[in-house]
Parts: structure tokens; C-alpha cells; sequence
């Protein structure tokens, strides 16, 4: 370690030092007694400080698991957990699909009617209703968030027309390295929607995913699930839990999966265990330690390229060759399972340790304190060859007949270790019968070191074969001799980042009668980056020379307002502004460069109006308009040179989620929106057009989102109907359907729309043990499911059928 990189991080371990200490320390500070402040009355229980009054529930069958908090604790339900205390933050009030309320979106124990923003949350029995086993597969019902490629490495989506890599927490605290996530030790999914810096820090431009993990509630449990399906999956995953005294419980959450798919050559294996303990020293205190180690192989398939050749002679050429076949700005005609590239080398491999301590202890006058040390450590390495091109019919085609594709390939080794430390304290202070204000005050620190090392691929020759080759169309499959040797060319990469943050941020819920509720908080966020790039640039005035070290420190205030109105108990109407940050190195802070680092950061500006309605206790109705805005956007056009562009997302949501009947459960979106380029400061000719044709991204459509997208998923208990106790024979039906959207900026390709119909059946054979068959695309649809850009664009699987037993012993 250098000396200025010790010199930053010193005061950063004591800050976290003294922020955990201040934790325990404060203990002892709960012996002494403070003047209790309450002015008047209290008003009813729907506030921001609390649970609502709540209205009588409706029964739920036994075929959908008993109401849980979203963390999996109980909620003071059982003995072990003091009631009114969550372990951890997520959901509360869950009863199958639905969830009244969440401490995630404002870092308090809030009603979902009483938050200005749109909020998707799924809870653990719709994602196991829906066989949803990784993130990818649970954010393919929301609507107004598309599920990217990510180039067949990562998690990426786009959410309101913001695409994102980083976007992810798991517990509220970020973890933002690339990689695929599974779902073994989850209880619910959030997905908290528009900019919302105030709570998470810089990016989220579109909104964050948050992972809510099972927690040791003191719980007996000891479940075990068996599934298995098409394309030979084996899964196996195992949740076991118990209180060991009064004082400490445990629970251990485990995977084992070995899969493979309609693409050729796929294969997958993946494992994690996920050991936690809860202990409560005292009735007001809680301690919670995790440790997660999770490892995922596999083959990396980025899918395949557009047929995407200009019209004129490229045109003419293809009818020549009886190729007319190959429409021009579309998905290529390869088969669903057709690989492009070279099998024998494309891999993908990470290994995640993650552990976790919170403390969450109430003082006797009433303040709650909340401390989580994190501390992540990301192993991950990635190889692959794949289509650099379009379909070809020119000269370009050397070494092979037309019609052909270009392959490229690389290597990227990017370990990053991530250590943050949060402290909130919250208090409810009540000022008048009808005036309360829920206090939140809190400070963040972390530090983030990263490295990414990338070689190119050389085809043919390790010393002078080229970054390119050229194959037949028709035989995309090649076994041609490639060596990852080059890091000296374009794209080849020796990166260092080492990222010091530090983030205060004060919110205030004023509830003023039982008409109005105010939300206004700021935070203030200063991310200090040390950059290291030892790529030999090109230009050392312009880019990056070897072993150059670039600091770059970045400090936004982020604001948040919102107003909420109930002219009815159960109704609530918001409006709300937010803004959020990014600072010029990006998503994941590994694209500075000499230039770039004098550029102000990326901003997001998000302004939305909307509606809650609890048409039954379990029963949510909600819509959302919104308009967001997106500044100072590099879009990469080439290895060296990026352009800056300004974006607007406008659009609306519905959604429906909970008990129909009692024996009917729903979850319903609907979302609209369009994403475009409202300025660019690239406007330069066309080579060969004439000094009078410009080309520009102004106007163009942000890549990745469908201008409309809908899901629909039910859950019927026809039991009662065959004469059956009520919980042993249950149906579900669901569909998916996005609109077209394009590959890529430049709108050169588009991707169809398309519609998926699922289905599921689930049958309680014992009081132990039950079984669920659920099966993807009932029909059989051929369409494409996502896309990096042009030429990697994934086919969506044919008709598939998987087999799930849940046992309880």
C-alpha cells in the first residue's frame, strides 16, 4: 500500500471504529433517563413511526405460507424476537404476494401507502410460486425494469431507461461487483423505483434492486427443496433454523446446483452456504452476524449478432447470393441453440465471501440505533470469444465465404473488496394530538479497491495472429486455435482503482393529521477515487500513459421531497422530487481517463406523481407518472472516444398485487415508457454523404426499453372446488409481454417484441411435504429475450419444465 493510499484509509478505519463503538457504547447510555418529549396526544397508528391500524385480514389458505416479516424474524411473532423489532431491514406485514409495508425505502418501519414512490416488492412466496431461483428470472415480472445480457457474466438491467451493472444492495448496503445472484437465501426482492441517493448513495439513477436475506429469528425450521427439470437441472438448497437458547439463534441457508440449457455447450454450476446468527444480549438489543460464501461456474455465452448491413450494395449483394432471408436491422436467423465463437475457451467463474455484523439497539428514551459493518471480497475472472459483427456479405470477409461474422474474444480478471460501515439512529417525536415527525440521522464510510486486468484474444498465431476472425455464417462454431496474450492493443486493460467515500445524509416523516404526510431529507456524499492505468495509451496528453495515476473527488448534496395526501383511510396520493449522482468514472469507477476526470458527474432529476390504494387488507392497487432526466452521460463510441448525452425517461406504471379472493392471489404491472436522447455533442458528417447530412444521438431511443411492458401472474386454490381440503391442489398462470426495442444507441437493430405464457401446478401431498411443476413458455414462442448491443443478442428459451419438492422434517 502506498503512503497517500494509507494515509486516506486511516481515517476511514477510525471513523467505522468509532461508529461501531458508539453502537455498544450506547448501552450503557440507556441507563440514564432523558425527559420524555410528547406534546399532547397521539394520533392513530397509520403513520410513518409505525404500524397502521389494521383492518381485519382475510384467510389465507394453507397452500401459501403463514405472514412473515420480510427479514424473516417474525416481527415479535414468536418469543425470540421482542415485539415491534425486525431482524434486519425488508418487508412487513407480508401475507402471500403481499407486503404493507417496508423499513428499506426510507430506513424506517414505514406503510407502503404512506411512501411518495413507486415500490415493487416481491415476497418469498411468489418468487418460489414462480420457480424464480435467480435475480434475472424475479425481474422479469416488473414492469418498467428489462433484464439485459450482461455480455453473459453479470446481472444487468435497465430500469426508467437507466441502465446499470451496480444498482444492487443486499440488506440496504450496496453490492454492486458483476456477477449473476441467486436466490437460496433470500426472503424477499425489492425494487424501489426513481432516484434515491437520500437512502443509497450515488447511482440508482432508474432505481435499486434490493436482496432482503433470511435472518436466525429464533424460527424452528428445517426445509429442504429438490428440483430438477429440463436441460438436466439438479438443484438442492436446504433452510435449517432454531432458537439455541433465549438469547441466541441460528440459521444456515445452502445451495447446490448443477444445470445446463438450449444453448449449446452451456453448463452451470453453483454452490453457496449462508450461516447466520441473532443474538439478544438485552430485550431492546440485537446482534446479528452473517457469513455467505457463494461460487458460480460457468459457460459464458453472449448469444448472437444482428443481420445488420446497410441498405444499397450490401443489400443487393445478400439478394445476389439468395440471401434475402437476412432482413437488414434485426436478429440474425441462427438457431436458438447456434453458438458463435470458440467453446473451448469461454468460461466465467466467481467466488464471494461476504460477512456481515448489526447491531440494532432502542435506548429506554426511545432512540433506535442501527450499526452494519460489511465487509466483501469478489473473486471473479471471465474468458470468451463471441460475434463482433454483423452478418458480413463484402470484401471484409477474407479467409472465408460470404455471408460471414468477425469473432473477437478477451480475458478480464476483476477482484474487487468492498468494506462499508452504516449507522442510523431514528426517533419518534411527538409534538401535538396530530403532528409527528419520525427523526432519521446517519453516516455512511467505505472503502472500495478493485482491479481490472483484461488481455485480448489472438486468433491463430500467440505472437501475430489477429484480434480478429472471420467465419462462415452458416458455422459459427470454431475450434480455431486462440491465446489471450495481448493487453498492449485497444481494450486491453491493467487497472487500479482504490475508492474512499463518506456520506451524511437527515430525513424527517411529518405526519400532520390523518390527512398529510411530508418526506424532505438531504444527503451529502464525497468520493474520493484514486485511479492507477497502466494500459499504454495512445495518446499520453489524451489517454491514459503506463503506470499514470489519476485522483479525481467528487462531493453532491442529494435531495429528497415528497408529499403524501389521504382523503380516504386506505387511499393515499404522493407527489414526490428527488435527485441523484454519478461520479465520471462510472458504474463500476474503472473508465477515468485524463479527460473524463474534469467532467462533473452524471445527475439524475426525478419528478413523480402517483396513487396507493388498499382496496382490501391484502390487496394493493397502485400508478405512478414520472419524468426523469439524465446530465452528462459518456456513451463509449469507440476504445477512445466517448460523446456526452442528456436522456429523458418519460412514462407510467399500474400495478396489482394480493388477495383477490382468499383463495385467489394476483400480482399485475403494466408500465409505459420512453426513453430518448434530448442532446448530444457529437454532430458531425456522414464520411461520403456531403457537408449537408449530420449524424447525431439526438432524438435516438435509449437501448434496452420497451416502450411497453405487462406481467401477470395468478395463483388460484381450486381445492374447495374438487371438495379437497383448501391447499391441495392449487393452479398459476402467468404472462410476459415487452414491446420491440432497440440494440444499442445508434437504433441500428431492433429487437422484437414478444409474448411468454408460464404455468404452474402445486399439489400438498403430506402436512411435510409438497411438490410444484412449473413450466416456462407453455407455447413454445421463439423470441429474444435481451441484448449487450447489436451483435449479442440472447435467444429466449424454448418449452421448459421444471419439477420442485419442499419438504419439511
Amino acid at each position: 500500500m502506498t503512503k497517500s493510499t494509507s494515509a486516506r484509509s486511516l481515517p476511514l478505519t477510525c471513523l467505522c471504529a468509532i461508529s461501531t463503538a458508539f453502537s455498544f457504547a450506547d448501552v450503557a447510555l440507556a441507563q440514564q433517563s432523558l425527559p420524555t418529549i410528547n406534546v399532547g396526544g397521539a394520533r392513530r397508528a397509520s403513520t410513518a413511526s409505525g404500524p397502521r391500524a389494521v383492518r381485519p385480514v382475510q384467510a389465507a389458505p394453507s397452500v401459501v405460507a403463514a405472514p412473515q416479516s420480510g427479514s424473516g424474524s417474525g416481527s415479535g411473532t414468536g418469543s425470540f424476537i421482542p415485539a415491534g423489532m425486525q431482524v434486519g431491514r425488508g418487508p412487513t406485514d407480508v401475507h402471500g404476494y403481499f407486503a404493507g409495508g417496508t423499513s428499506t425505502a426510507t430506513k424506517t418501519n414505514t406503510p407502503i401507502l404512506d411512501i411518495p414512490q413507486s415500490i415493487t416488492i416481491l415476497t418469498k412466496q411468489q418468487l418460489e410460486d414462480r420457480n424464480s431461483l435467480t435475480l434475472n428470472q424475479a425481474l422479469a415480472y416488473v414492469p418498467g425494469v428489462t433484464v439485459a445480457q450482461g455480455e453473459g457474466q453479470r446481472d444487468q438491467i435497465t430500469i426508467r431507461g437507466q441502465p446499470t451493472t451496480a444498482d444492487f444492495y443486499t440488506d440496504g448496503v450496496r453490492d454492486d461487483a458483476e456477477y449473476y445472484r441467486d436466490l437460496y437465501n433470500i426472503q424477499a426482492v425489492e425494487v424501489l423505483k426513481g432516484p434515491s441517493a437520500l437512502i443509497f448513495g450515488r447511482g440508482g439513477g432508474g432505481g435499486v434492486v434490493n436482496r432482503v436475506t433470511k435472518k436466525a429469528d429464533g424460527v424452528m425450521r428445517r426445509d429442504m427443496q429438490i428440483s430438477t427439470g429440463s436441460f438436466g437441472r439438479k438443484r438442492i438448497t436446504f433452510d435449517v433454523g432454531q432458537e439455541i437458547n433465549d438469547q441466541l439463534a441460528f440459521r444456515v441457508n445452502g445451495l447446490f446446483e448443477q444445470s445446463y440449457s438450449y444453448r449449446d455447450f452451456f453448463n452451470m454450476r453453483r454452490w453457496g452456504i449462508n450461516p447466520t446468527f441473532t443474538w439478544k444480549p438485552l430485550d431492546k438489543t440485537l446482534v446479528t452476524l452473517s457469513y455467505e460464501h457463494y461460487f458460480d461456474h460457468r459457460f459464458l455465452d453472449r448469444g448472437i449478432p444482428s443481420a445488420n448491413f446497410n441498405l444499397g450494395p450490401e443489400a443487393v449483394r445478400a439478394q445476389t447470393l439468395g440471401l434475402g432471408y437476412l432482413f437488414p436491422g434485426y436478429p440474425s436467423p441462427a438457431g436458438r441453440s447456434t453458438f458463435f465463437g470458440n467453446p473451448a475457451v469461454n468460461y466465467a467463474k466467481t467466488d464471494v465471501d461476504r460477512a456481515v455484523l448489526m447491531i440494532d439497539h432502542t435506548t429506554d428514551f426511545g432512540v433506535n440505533i442501527k450499526n452494519q459493518t460489511v465487509f466483501a471480497n469478489y473473486a471473479k475472472f471471465y474468458q470468451n470469444t463471441f460475434a463482433n459483427s454483423g452478418v458480413i456479405f463484402n470484401a471484409a470477409c477474407a479467409g472465408t465465404l460470404p455471408p460471414c461474422v468477425q469473432l473477437s474474444g478477451y480475458n478480464n480478471e476483476t477482484p474487487r473488496q468492498n468494506i462499508f460501515n452504516q449507522t442510523d439512529l431514528t426517533y419518534t417525536l411527538v409534538m401535538a394530538p396530530e403532528i409527528k415527525h419520525v427523526l432519521l440521522g446517519g453516516m455512511e464510510f467505505g472503502n472500495q479497491k478493485s482491479d481490472t486486468n483484461r488481455n485480448n484474444a489472438r486468433w491463430l498465431d500467440p505472437f501475430s495472429g489477429s484480434a480478429n476472425f472471420n467465419t462462415f455464417f452458416g458455422a459459427p462454431t470454431v475450434y480455431s486455435p486462440v491465446v489471450f496474450n495481448n493487453s498492449n492493443a485497444p481494450n486491453g486493460f491493467r487497472r487500479h482503482t482504490d475508492l474512499d467515500l463518506a456520506a451524511g445524509y437527515v430525513q424527517d416523516q411529518i405526519s400532520i393529521t390523518k390527512y398529510v404526510d411530508i418526506l424532505a431529507g438531504v444527503r451529502f456524499d464525497n468520493f474520493n477515487l484514486k485511479y492507477v492505468n497502466n494500459f499504454a495509451g495512445i495518446n499520453p496528453t489524451i489517454d491514459n500513459y503506463r503506470g499514470q495515476t489519476i485522483y479525481s473527488n467528487t462531493s453532491r448534496w442529494s435531495p429528497r421531497v415528497g408529499l403524501v395526501v389521504k382523503p380516504l383511510e386506505h387511499v393515499s396520493l404522493y407527489g414526490a422530487y428527488s435527485r441523484s449522482f454519478l461520479p465520471a468514472a462510472g458504474d463500476q469507477f474503472n473508465t477515468l481517463t485524463v479527460s473524463s476526470a474534469n467532467l462533473q458527474p452524471q445527475g439524475f432529476e426525478n419528478a413523480e406523481a402517483g396513487f396507493k390504494a388498499e382496496i382490501t387488507p391484502t390487496l394493493l392497487f397502485t400508478g405512478a407518472l414520472y419524468n426523469l432526466n439524465r446530465t452528462n452521460q459518456p456513451i463509449a463510441i469507440n476504445a477512445f472516444y466517448n460523446v456526452l448525452t442528456n436522456t429523458r425517461t418519460v412514462g407510467g406504471e399500474l400495478g396489482l398485487v394480493g388477495y383477490l379472493t382468499k383463495e385467489w392471489e394476483i400480482s399485475l404491472g403494466y408500465g409505459n415508457q420512453h426513453a430518448y436522447v434530448t442532446s448530444s455533442d457529437r454532430n458531425v458528417a456522414l464520411a461520403g454523404t456531403g457537408s449537408g447530412v449530420f449524424f447525431t444521438e439526438k432524438g435516438k431511443n435509449v437501448p434496452s426499453v420497451p416502450q411497453n411492458t405487462f406481467s401477470f401472474w395468478n395463483k388460484y386454490d381450486v381445492s374447495s372446488l374438487l371438495g379437497l381440503a383448501p391447499g391441495v391442489l392449487g393452479l398459476g398462470s402467468g404472462v410476459i409481454y415487452n414491446s420491440k426495442f432497440f440494440a444499442a444507441l445508434d437504433n441500428a437493430v431492433i429487437i422484437p417484441g414478444y409474448a411468454r405464457w408460464d404455468g404452474a401446478v402445486y399439489v400438498k401431498l403430506t402436512d411435510n411435504i409438497s411438490g410444484q411443476v412449473n413450466v416456462e413458455n407453455i407455447l413454445g414462442a421463439f423470441y429474444y429475450a435481451s441484448a449487450h448491443n447489436n451483435n449479442n443478442i440472447m435467444p429466449g428459451a424454448p418449452r421448459s419444465a421444471y419439477v420442485t419438492i419442499n419438504a419439511k422434517f
